[in-house]
């Protein structure tokens, strides 16, 4: 399986493409006021408004550099009333790709709530890598404000 690789700080996570859409250049988003922090903006992708989530504000507490490597990586999210919808993840680093195996990941035997998006680890030559689980980054409550007319119709 394909996986693009970022960093947060100097950790390397890794998140399978299965779901990603297409990987674009950091823009200017429109802040959403009073959202949880880590809710970046949003931004238009080819006419389509998109919220967009920081990875590095929800993992870490602060917010992504603006660097030459930071990129949008807007996925395919599952909706939890059906369907799906575009979604940007904001990361630092994104500068390549690896393909593993599903079973060069293994459990980390280690499960904190508040970051239950983080997946199992693989190793390579340069150590451990983390994977960052897509479908499980957003929270109900979340979902249902980037998404509320999604919401409303369940």
């Amino acid at each position: 399986m394909l996986h693009v690789l970022f960093h947060l700080d100097a950790q390397r996570y890794a998140l399978d493409t299965g779901r990603l859409i297409e990987i674009v250049p950091f823009v200017e988003l429109r802040p959403l006021p009073r959202a949880p922090a880590y809710v970046a903006g949003l931004f238009d992708y080819r006419g389509r408004t998109v919220p967009v989530i920081d990875l590095t504000a929800l993992t870490l507490g602060r917010s992504s550099r603006v660097l030459h490597s930071t990129r949008i990586l807007v996925i395919d999210h599952p909706l939890t009333a059906g369907g799906s919808r575009p979604l940007g993840l904001l990361a630092e680093q994104v500068v390549e790709t690896l393909t593993l195996a599903p079973e060069a990941f293994t459990d980390t035997g280690v499960e904190i709530p508040d970051a239950h998006y983080l997946g199992r680890v693989a190793r390579d030559e340069r150590g451990l890598l983390q994977a960052v689980e897509a479908d499980a980054l957003l929270t109900p409550e979340v979902e249902a404000l980037l998404f509320r007319d999604v919401a409303a119709c369940s």
